[in-house]
């Protein structure tokens, strides 16, 4: 991103991927606090709590909440050292409308409400994947795959299940490194 959009402007709060966490997280609650302000989104950056996951594989960050009240946001370590300072900020950015949507409407969900708030914010709604899986399940009929980073039921016995677009047969296959 640019500076086209107020509070957008990336560029101005990028770091490298060698910072500390402690760092990081500085900069992305200074980042959080211009988003908030220039979109007048319902969040108190500085009430929140900010972590940084350094398990997290499936998700680039998450609120936490409890009793619709938001308490923490936890922004993925590989994330940012995959991909760097602007797919952080737009996770920053994500997250804050799931806050400024808990507190408004105690809805977490990725309804039409978030694709608007989404679209303002130029952040994507899902994420790509970042972190190899450790198994795929692929449909033998259609050919689609499902990234898969733990050995569940349906990586360990494929065949009691059928893949949700064609009905197909799936299968289970484990990548080099797998844990």
């Amino acid at each position: 991103m640019t500076g086209d959009a107020p509070g957008l402007d990336t560029e101005f709060y990028a770091i490298e991927g060698d910072v500390s966490t402690d760092e990081f997280l500085a900069v992305a609650r200074v980042y959080a606090r211009e988003v908030a302000r220039n979109y007048d989104l319902s969040v108190a950056v500085d009430d929140l709590e900010w972590e940084v996951s350094k398990r997290a594989k499936r998700r680039a960050g998450a609120v936490k909440y409890r009793n619709g009240e938001p308490e923490t946001v936890s922004l993925t370590w590989e994330l940012f050292q995959e991909r760097g300072w602007g797919a952080a900020a737009e996770t920053i950015r994500h997250e804050l409308i799931h806050v400024h949507l808990l507190n408004e409407d105690g809805d977490p969900s990725h309804g039409s409400e978030f694709e608007a708030w989404a679209n303002r914010l130029q952040t994507p709604v899902t994420c790509d994947l970042f972190a190899e899986p450790n198994y795929w399940v692929e449909c033998r009929a259609c050919g689609s795959e499902m990234a898969r980073y733990r050995e569940s039921k349906l990586v360990r016995n494929p065949d009691a299940y059928r893949c949700g677009g064609c009905g197909g047969e799936l299968r289970s296959r484990e990548t080099t490194g797998a844990d």
